[in-house]
């Protein structure tokens, strides 16, 4: 019995000891919460039960929530080692806290807003004068402001109510509308049979992210192997816990649950939350600087900002580069990588047997950077690869499209590469501006399945035939068969170069580039986090520099030895010509006195009608401005008679509709004199309306050249006139500001620089093929005896290169046979000389309806004259 007991004395001394021993060894790090435990915070728990933060060395202290932590501020004066946070970081960050976020869970915020049914609050534009009953880091969030003012609501007409975080609250009328998180509120709801409205964010457009793990950037400075460790465990607990929700659940019940939620709760929690960490987003924790970016310019819009930052400066990029232990480990223990190539698109095309150099160059800095060695296998389709993929002979397989059936199959990398894609035509083609000029021709591509669906989706109207490889696509477009062949500007400059030097050109090139992925076996994730790593630190101006070697189109000629000879023939020719000029030069000499004497009477005479020759000169000038001045009357003379054929079209059809209904009543002998009357009086109207279009075009063409006094609103409903059927049929939607009231100048040129600003914005709209909505606003108002008109798009602005140039005679943005370059400068030189007014352009940012937009903005400022 003794010896029983000294054995488990011996034991338990050895657990106890070998368990302190083994804590001595793990680094103890906090994380503090930002609400009290639930589901939200499952992956944490997760990584903490299963010991994935002890796997890399962690002991880590998950710190509780209680009313009052500020937890950004606990995480930045080093309180906590990390946190969790709401998109109001960024505003942290710009009040001046060292804060770095190390990645987003939620790639949509769970926060919404709720009212009852039966508040009769179904729209946004019904909070005005309502109770809101929100925290201050709610009504801060930019997803909630935005979502409202994007509706018009003033702020100021809604009663703020502070959060009881009582769900009742709303049931009982103590309030009409109250903030909450969609995995939790409505299941209390559903469960009292309570309905009610959700106003998301996330269905208005403002999908911003939540739930931030973050850090300072100390931690990051003197610590970042734990950082990036801490990171990925978390990451781990969460793709545990989204994968086993039931077991999570029981969990977080049994052992985490000082809000006493039921089992059902959770896992509702759990569901709700798993769709946002996922949401249009296949890796989960993923942060995307455009992103970060589009929310903190809507917080510096909205005026909350104290001070600007650099937005890339919140994200954690691991710029370092440092590989986890066990992704060391996996580098050192792998001896090669299997890259299968696909041969029909991409940068990876096999051409004779030999890789691509531009691909080989990407691959050898991924070498570098990574410490693996890659191997290629050559495959003579794509389908080959990717069943040599499937059957795991390759470890990655270069792409260009998520497919479904790959999905299946595969995680992706970050795009290491994007590529220009180009429009190859005959010699005699001008260049291509635009896209849709192509569109009723038939463009090749080679018949990739993948490449095919990437054109499809972003250019649907092309007419698309599809070719074996590039060369088929080519040896059409020389024999007329193709209008044009659209590839990768690195093969498609190889292939030209090699044979149709003088066939062929490139004449465009396409909006949109062709990213380029890695596709990686799902199990593989070590291979997934080194490689996208190795991705991101090959920076943009490396794969510029890899681009430009092999862009160019370089002449390929064999070494031809006569050429030797012709240099040879060149020098002697050369040398012949210098010394028979230097025989010739003695006798020059000679001359050149008398040659300066002639020439100094010749410049006496020339000096003697210089005033006269100055005469013609300024005479000549002005012809060329009353040339370029007949010019722009010209161009707008052919766009009033396109317009004014939009107008007349239906008059003219009402009158011969109603003329054809008499004659034929009449010979049918039932034509009453009632009807005779009202058919009468409604051509007599149709037909006043065709002389006032001829008016408004006589008034036009014929402008009057006084001084007068005019209504600011009138004279915009006659240029609005004139030019509407074109931008109605352009689907360019014009919002309008304008004061009601009396300015007194030139109205008929007025009216011509406006069209001319407008047509402006008109032709860079048209040219922008990705906007979902076509945008100008014009601004008219007083102020202090100034007539001020300000106009701006959203066609995205003009290159900051030459938009100090738009204002010189001839200089345009367009193709020549698309314009002429005068609008501008003949506005210019009205408002500046027959108005001693001022026009200035500048590129501006603005939001409208939540969404930030840019564009060209011209405003105007022009005196009041005297009659």
């Amino acid at each position: 019995m003794q010896f029983i007991i000294k054995i488990n004395l011996i034991i338990l001394f050895y657990t106890f000891f070998s368990t302190n021993l083994f804590s001595k060894d793990l680094e103890r790090v906090s994380l503090q919460l930002s609400w009290f435990s639930q589901f939200q915070f499952a992956g944490y728990y997760i990584a903490k039960e299963k010991g994935f933060y002890e796997d890399v060395g962690l002991d880590v202290n998950i710190k509780k929530f209680n009313f009052g932590v500020d937890v950004p501020n606990e995480v930045n004066i080093g309180k906590s080692n990390f946190g969790v946070g709401r998109e109001t970081l960024l505003l942290d960050k710009s009040n001046g806290k060292h804060i770095v976020a190390l990645y987003a869970l939620f790639q949509a915020s769970p926060l919404i807003l709720l009212s009852l049914k039966d508040s009769n609050i179904n729209k946004i534009k019904d909070f005005e004068n309502k109770r809101i009953m929100t925290t201050r880091d709610d009504a801060s969030e930019v997803s909630i402001k935005a979502m409202i003012t994007s509706k018009n609501v003033d702020y100021s007409k809604m009663t703020f109510l502070k959060h009881t975080h009582n769900i009742m609250d709303l049931v009982n009328k103590k309030t009409d509308i109250i903030s909450a998180y969609i995995s939790k509120s409505p299941y209390l709801l559903n469960k009292m049979k309570i309905k009610y409205n959700i106003f998301y964010p996330k269905d208005y457009g403002f999908d911003m992210y939540s739930d931030f793990l973050f850090t300072n950037s100390k931690e990051i400075k003197n610590h970042e192997q734990r950082v990036i460790d801490f990171k990925n465990a978390s990451l781990k607990g969460w793709q545990y816990a989204f994968s086993h929700i039931q077991e999570t659940a029981k969990l977080i019940y049994n052992k985490y649950n000082e809000q006493h939620l039921t089992l059902e709760q959770l896992i509702f929690e759990a569901k709700k939350l798993k769709k946002l960490a996922y949401y249009n987003n296949e890796t989960l924790g993923n942060i995307k600087l455009d992103k970060v970016q589009r929310i903190y310019d809507l917080y510096n819009v909205m005026g909350l900002t104290k001070k600007q930052i650099n937005v890339s400066s919140f994200i954690y990029n691991n710029k370092y580069n440092l590989f986890t232990k066990g992704e060391k480990s996996y580098i050192k223990n792998r001896k090669e990588i299997n890259i299968c190539l696909n041969p029909n698109i991409s940068l990876a095309n096999n051409n004779g047997g030999k890789i691509s150099l531009i691909f080989n160059d990407l691959i050898k800095l991924l070498e570098k950077n990574s410490g693996l060695d890659f191997n290629i296998i050559n495959s003579t389709s794509y389908d080959k690869s990717f069943e040599k993929f499937k059957n795991k002979r390759c470890d990655i397989l270069p792409t260009i499209y998520k497919s479904k059936l790959l999905k299946k199959e595969a995680l992706f990398t970050d795009d290491y590469v994007n590529v220009p894609l180009v429009i190859a035509t005959k010699e005699n083609v001008a260049f291509i501006s635009n896209i849709n000029s192509l569109k009723n021709k038939k463009i090749g591509i080679v018949g990739d399945k993948h490449f095919v669906s990437f054109i499809k989706k972003y250019y649907p109207r092309l007419n698309i035939e599809k070719t074996k490889n590039l060369k088929e696509g080519l040896d059409k477009v020389v024999k007329n068969k193709l209008y044009a062949q659209i590839d990768t500007i690195t093969r498609m400059s190889e292939e030209i170069q090699s044979n149709y030097l003088t066939k062929l050109k490139i004449s465009g090139k396409l909006n949109k580039n062709l990213p380029l992925y890695f596709a990686i076996d799902k199990s593989d994730n070590f291979l997934l986090n080194i490689l996208n790593k190795s991705i991101r630190y090959i920076n943009d101006y490396d794969k510029q520099q890899i681009l430009n070697k092999w862009i160019s189109v370089l002449y390929k000629k064999s070494f031809d030895y006569s050429l030797i000879m012709k240099i040879l023939l060149f020098f002697i020719i050369v040398f012949s010509i210098i010394m028979y000029r230097q025989r010739l030069l003695n006798k020059v000499n000679s001359v050149l006195k008398e040659k300066v004497d002639e020439k100094t009477k010749e410049l006496t005479k020339l000096n003697e009608s210089l005033e006269k020759r100055i005469k013609i000169e300024v005479e000549n000038s002005r012809e060329k401005d009353k040339l370029i001045s007949q010019q722009v009357k010209m161009v707008a003379m052919g766009e009033m008679i396109e317009n004014i054929a939009h107008q007349w079209r239906q008059p003219l059809s009402i009158i011969s509709t109603t003329a054809s209904g008499i004659e034929l009543k009449k010979n049918a002998d039932i034509l009453t004199d009632e009807e005779l009357l009202e058919s009468m009086e409604s051509i007599n109207e149709t037909a006043q309306h065709l002389s006032k279009t001829i008016e408004d075009f006589r008034n036009f063409y014929e402008p009057n050249k006084s001084i007068v006094e005019f209504n600011i609103i009138e004279l915009y409903s006659k240029t609005y006139n004139i030019i509407k059927y074109k931008f109605e049929s352009l689907k360019i939607k014009i919002i309008k500001n304008i004061e009601n009231k009396y300015a007194i100048g030139l109205d008929s040129e007025l009216v011509q620089v406006i069209i001319n600003i407008l047509n402006n914005a008109k032709d860079a709209l048209e040219l922008n093929d990705n906007l979902k909505e076509k945008l100008i606003f014009i601004n008219i108002y007083m102020r202090n005896d100034y007539l001020n008109i300000i106009i701006k798009d959203n066609a995205g602005g003009i290159d900051e290169n030459i938009i100090d140039r738009v204002f010189e005679p001839y200089f345009t943005t367009k193709h020549k046979s698309q314009g002429t370059g005068i609008g501008l400068y003949m506005t210019q030189d009205i408002v500046s000389k027959h108005m001693n007014g001022k026009l200035i352009v500048k590129n501006r940012r603005y939001l409208y309806n939540g969404i930030v937009y840019k564009g060209a903005q011209f405003k105007i400022k022009i005196p009041q004259m005297k009659k």
